[in-house]
């Protein structure tokens, strides 16, 4: 066994990333001042990894406590506002390999769980546990006194066994915890199933349920519980003048449960991401949760990390609350120091100097000295420097919607009577924002009051109704074109599918290696997706359903488009000839066959020209074989070398495990052995042999793992990883609405397998699978891959490719208000509630944005601003559409901090453009010499950002500000922005806006004034 080290993780970072490792760690545990509170927060821009910054911190805090003998074992905290979130970051975060302990339940129900936290670890070290919780689930405030079902039930059982109830005590507790269960029955089914599970192999944390029940005792909730137990083994439920000392009851034995729990748990490092989101637990006395939460950091020597861009109120407009932001900057200041108020006070003052020579105009530079100076012991930031001449990586690219139309302003009056009607009144920004408002608006006020009203019959309502601009079932079903309804969205629409988005299968590569065909040729350098943000809720359910709608309407009705389902769905499928024998078109298309695809590998040939070569050059480029011609495909397919690879073990067995049991084929396993025959033939040729080469899926998956494989993978799981994204693939050009775009695209006679190959050459797929799985390994890390990763890796692609059609609800405008379903694909709604197309399953966020951050669809993704504060979006969009303005100026930078981030799209759009000719020069993966070449020409250019968040070149992060004409948003966005330039210069100032009113009234610019720079101090290996 040796001991473990982060040296290799935290050398992975980048520089200023290790700076600020190296700065959180000195101030946990370094020599720099007795006085440090073991609380940092690591507040650095949106999108410089900040959860890259914590994974740094993890290492070095496991480096520090392997051999502290206090510590038994090492517990590290993972608390954040969502699931999706921590989905995302926990594999940042495990720098030990082992499994995470994911308990996003309650703390009140560790006792079931908290057993594996002291199993052994996987390399005999000392056990590292990876925790994560939510604060909705963990510190819930709402509902706090009654809490959940499970937990009452948990309770139950411990008093049970520890009083050892007759039945009538077992009949009072369970009468005291039922809660909110309709019958008591109800509550006492999970009673009994817990008990069930205790009785065949759970077992309770000892440690817990004894320092719960010692609390109980010291604090008198177990006496309470008793008496009130007693009142009420006769009844059935709480009397009503017990109820409230029965819900007081079940609040107190709770949160002793949890405290309980917190104690079981030992942290040693809390991290606590967008911290913004749960402020409420800074202080203890505010609630039950925080003071359940301050448990959590204040036990024993525990570290409390905490990472946001803004954990306090950046900037507070005298319309808001007064003097919000100062207030909240200090109280997060008196949470990181522990509460030294003399720290507090000590920052007051030095902000009041650099006030008060802002305003004078001499002797800001000291002051503002002095503030880094005490800031930089709890805090740092690092933000992104401008391009070369102070350029942004942000543009501007306005959304000009057009003017309303007379059928607009019509529903706008129509509107106005509806809401006369049910007395409700229907705001302008619903009707600028939200097209079809009344068949979208079933989540306001307003929907809810109209469907109240026509279920008693009103016939004005009914009427009123009836009169607005609505959508119908059949229209949507029939496939009709549907008038958008908004100018803003037929702008979007515009510039989206009018542009051709409808006949992509997934986006135009960054670096293709192949001119494009003609589906692509025409699609601009810009081309990226859209992540649209609105402050209303309807606005994403309305337009994913309606663009979704437009894109395949269009798609599925162009001239040549097949319009028999049952057809397109069989066309991928392992068939037989009329005569009982395997047709191996299918397996020839996705089978993994290393020498086939040796024959035609876009990037070498490429390389081989030095330049993009069209895909007729491609295939001339590809050697013909000397091989017998044979009029069947397949057979010159497998028939060459090493269609079963021998270095792979047993690869049919292989296949048929990959293909799962949601796609078993009683022909499939015919198929394999037919396909093992023929690879024992002579070999023989075939003219379509240099398009299979060239473009069939089995190829370039095979091509893409390779590139990423490395020595470290076997090559089983290299050719399985393969299969696996192949078959994904196959799911993608199965579905109905590929084959009719294919259809539609490829009118004439080729064969469907054929439509399948020339897509692929027009749009680059072998690129764009190499673009993609680069993104992949880098999430991971970047480094070397075993097995297990490139598997992953493989899943991850699938994932992607199979997320499910989704249908979204609008209703007519009818009094029946039936349901309109449309099916969303091309753009989809990230957050909220929808529904799979079987309607059973909610979607869920992750595989949403997992598929927005793969190549293919969807391509719009829409969303509210609330909550996707440290998602990524970013992979393939660089593109935000502000669809409503933000009410704050720093929203801006948390909305399009969601694109702009680590080797975003845009970012890669650069490399692809100032170092194509290095890449076709280089015989490293594509990426990785492009990457080589920009860290090299930013050395010499002295940016410690680039080329990893901001790069040289055309592409740009789009601010796309969505506007009518004539309406207030250009003349508000124009103030929004230019307070988001100063606001930096007011960080901690109460009353910013005046203070922003004295500077502009000087004539200042940013060049005369000293910002306040808390990025870490320099570290160099000799500080260690």
């Amino acid at each position: 066994m040796t001991d473990f080290s982060a040296d290799d993780i935290v050398e992975r970072l980048k520089p200023f990333q290790r700076d600020a490792v190296e700065h959180v760690i000195e101030r946990f545990y370094g020599s720099s001042g007795g006085s440090r509170s073991g609380r940092f927060l690591v507040a650095d821009e949106t999108g410089l990894g900040k959860s890259i910054v914590a994974r740094g911190v993890v290492a070095r805090t496991i480096e520090r406590l392997q051999d502290d003998p206090e510590v038994e074992r090492i517990d590290v905290i993972y608390i954040c506002s969502n699931q999706d979130l921590a989905r995302q970051n926990l594999q940042r975060l495990n720098v030990t390999g082992d499994p995470h302990v994911s308990m996003a339940t309650r703390l009140t129900l560790l006792a079931r769980e908290s057993k594996q936290l002291n199993g052994p670890s996987r390399d005999g070290r000392k056990r590292v546990n990876l925790v994560s919780f939510t604060p909705d689930t963990s510190f819930r405030t709402g509902g706090w006194r009654m809490g959940a079902a499970p937990e009452r039930a948990l309770l139950t059982v411990v008093l049970d066994r520890h009083h050892r109830h007759d039945e009538a005590q077992k009949h009072g507790t369970r009468v005291l915890f039922r809660g909110a269960a309709r019958e008591l029955k109800n509550f006492v089914r999970h009673v009994d199933n817990l008990n069930f599970d205790l009785d065949h192999g759970l077992e309770l944390d000892d440690s817990i349920v004894q320092g719960f029940l010692e609390a109980s005792e010291e604090s008198g909730t177990a006496a309470a519980f008793q008496n009130l137990r007693d009142q009420l083994t006769e009844v059935d439920s709480v009397p009503g003048e017990l109820w409230h000392s029965a819900q007081d009851l079940i609040a107190r034995l709770r949160q002793e449960l949890a405290k309980a729990g917190i104690a079981a748990l030992e942290p040693d490092l809390v991290i606590l991401d967008e911290f913004q989101r749960f402020r409420h637990l800074m202080d203890p006395d505010a609630s039950d949760a925080a003071d359940l939460a301050n448990s959590l950091f204040t036990h024993g020597d525990a570290k409390v990390l905490l990472l946001s861009a803004t954990p306090y109120k950046p900037y507070t407009a005298n319309g808001e609350a007064e003097d919000d932001h100062a207030r909240d900057f200090l109280a997060t200041l008196k949470f990181l120091a522990g509460g030294d108020e003399a720290f507090v006070s000590d920052v007051r003052e030095a902000f009041a100097a650099n006030r008060a020579a802002l305003t004078l105009g001499q002797g800001q530079a000291q002051a503002a000295d002095r503030i880094r100076e005490l800031l930089q012991s709890v805090m740092s930031r690092s933000e992104r420097p401008p391009l070369q001449d102070k350029k942004d990586m942000v543009m501007e690219r306005p959304l000009h919607g057009s003017v309303p139309s007379s059928e607009d302003i019509q529903d706008w009056r129509a509107l106005q009577r509806l809401g006369r009607a049910i007395e409700s009144r229907f705001e302008l920004d619903h009707w600028k924002s939200i097209p079809y408002f009344a068949s979208f608006m079933e989540t306001y006020r307003s929907g809810t009051r109209t469907r109240a009203l026509l279920e008693t019959g009103a016939k004005e309502v009914a009427d009123a109704l009836d009169a607005t601009r609505g959508i119908t079932n059949s229209a949507v079903d029939a496939r009709e074109e549907v008038d958008l309804g908004n100018g803003m969205l037929r702008a979007l629409a515009e510039e989206t599918i009018g542009k051709g988005w409808w006949r992509l299968l997934w986006m135009p590569a960054s670096m293709p290696y192949l001119e494009p065909g003609p589906t692509y040729r025409d699609l601009s350098a810009d081309t990226t997706k859209h992540l649209v943000f609105s402050a209303w809720n309807g606005v994403p359910t309305a337009i994913s359903a309606l663009l979704s709608h437009e894109a395949h309407r269009r798609a599925s009705t162009q001239p040549g488009s097949s319009e028999a389902p049952s057809s397109n769905t069989r066309r991928l499928a392992w068939s037989m000839s009329d005569a009982g024998n395997p047709e191996l078109r299918t397996l020839m298309l996705f089978w993994p066959h290393p020498g086939v695809a040796a024959l035609a590998d876009p990037l070498q040939l490429a390389r081989r020209a030095g330049r993009l070569i069209t895909a007729k050059e491609a295939r001339q480029m590809v050697r013909p074989g000397t091989a017998e011609l044979t009029e069947s495909p397949w057979s010159a397919f497998f028939s060459t070398a090493n269609a079963i690879p021998e270095d792979v073990e047993d690869p049919v067995k292989l296949a048929t495990a990959a293909q799962g049991s949601d796609d078993l084929d009683s022909n499939f396993a015919a198929h394999l052995r037919a396909g093992e025959e023929s690879s024992r033939e002579d070999p023989r040729s075939h003219a379509a042999l240099g398009d299979l080469a060239l473009s069939a899926p089995g190829s370039i998956a095979w091509r893409s793992v390779s590139t990423i494989g490395g020595d470290d993978v076997s090559p089983a799981a290299k050719w399985r990883a393969a299969w696996r994204i192949s078959l994904a693939l196959r799911a993608l050009f199965n579905r109905t609405a590929t084959a009719r775009l294919l259809d539609g695209l490829f009118p004439g006679d080729l064969d469907y397998w054929q439509k399948v190959l020339t897509y692929n050459t027009d749009g680059n797929l072998q690129a764009v699978m190499d673009e993609y799985l680069f993104q992949l390994r880098s999430e991971l890390g970047g480094g070397p891959l075993d097995d297990a990763k490139l598997l992953q890796i493989a899943d991850s692609v699938a994932a992607a490719l199979g997320l499910r059609t989704v249908n979204l609800e609008g209703h007519e405008t009818t009094p029946e208000r039936d349901v309109i379903r449309f099916p969303t694909r091309f753009a989809v709604r990230y957050g909220g509630v929808s529904h799979s197309v079987d309607g059973k399953t909610e979607q869920r966020q992750a595989d949403v944005r997992a598929a927005f951050n793969s190549p293919f669809a969807p391509f719009i993704l829409t969303s509210t601003s609330v909550g996707q504060e440290g998602i990524d979006f970013h992979w393939w969009s660089h593109a935000v559409v502000h669809w409503n303005l933000p009410s704050n100026p720093v929203d801006f930078e948390q909305r399009e901090g969601r694109v702009h981030r680590f080797l975003g799209h845009a970012i890669r759009k650069n490399l692809a453009q100032r170092h194509r000719d290095d890449v076709l020069a280089s015989t490293l993966p594509p990426w990785d010499a492009a990457l080589q070449a920009a860290e090299q020409a930013s050395e010499q250019e002295g940016n410690a950002f680039a080329p990893w968040w901001v790069y040289e070149g055309d592409a740009r992060i789009l601010r796309r500000v969505a506007s009518l004409p004539l309406s207030r948003e250009p003349a508000r966005y124009e103030r929004l922005r230019r307070d988001l330039t100063r606001y930096r210069l007011t960080l901690g100032q109460p009353r910013q806006q005046d203070l922003l009113r004295v500077l502009e009234e000087q004539g200042d610019s940013q060049g005369k004034l000293k910002t306040i720079d808390l990025s870490p101090p320099r570290w160099n290996e000799a500080q260690r």
